[in-house]
């Protein structure tokens, strides 16, 4: 086993290099702000329904907003048929199923197909995917997220748990809930 020379290790520890650290990387910036602020808009046309406002899914209790009775009656036809429940949309459990944001966005397109928000195009499922970041912590950028971003969401620096509350603007009440 060699070691080094006592004089190599006081140069060392006289030049301080022992105490760097190298400042951690920005998190990856993958959508624009403009993608999640209309993902948003989006979201709480349609999904909000099942999803819920904090995008947490539906547990099954009675008393969740919306009721279960004001959803339209193919939606509330869905969710019966799982039992009451919708999965949520931030959070760990949710966010490891996919590796990849491209991953998580063709997820999110499938799941558009079967609800898909008035007025939306084909790239809603892109803007829903930006929102859904947002949501969960990841920052915007100058970058737009497209169909072919694919970046590992580990680098995202996702807030597992969610971080819905401070996106979500109120929502006005419309009187029908």
């Amino acid at each position: 086993m060699k070691f080094a020379p006592p004089m190599a290790i006081a140069l060392l520890a006289s030049s301080g290099l022992h105490a760097q650290q190298l400042p951690e990387p920005a998190a990856a910036a993958v959508f624009t702000a403009a993608q999640a602020q209309s993902g948003q808009a989006l979201y709480n046309t349609t999904c909000v329904k099942c999803h819920t406002d904090k995008l947490t899914g539906r547990s099954g209790n009675p008393d969740e907003r919306p009721a279960l009775s004001t959803l339209p009656e193919d939606m509330q036809k869905m969710v019966r048929a799982y039992g009451g429940k919708t999965p949520p949309l931030i959070g760990t459990a949710f966010m490891s199923k996919w590796p990849t944001t491209r991953e998580l966005s063709q997820r999110i397109k499938e799941g558009v197909k079967g609800f898909p928000p008035p007025g939306s195009d084909h790239q809603a499922y892109l803007s829903l995917t930006a929102f859904i970041l947002q949501s969960s912590g990841a920052r915007s950028g100058a970058q737009a997220l497209d169909a072919f971003t694919s970046v590992d969401l580990r680098l995202l620096n996702l807030n597992q748990t969610g971080t819905v509350e401070k996106v979500l603007e109120p929502r006005k009440s419309t009187g029908s809930n």
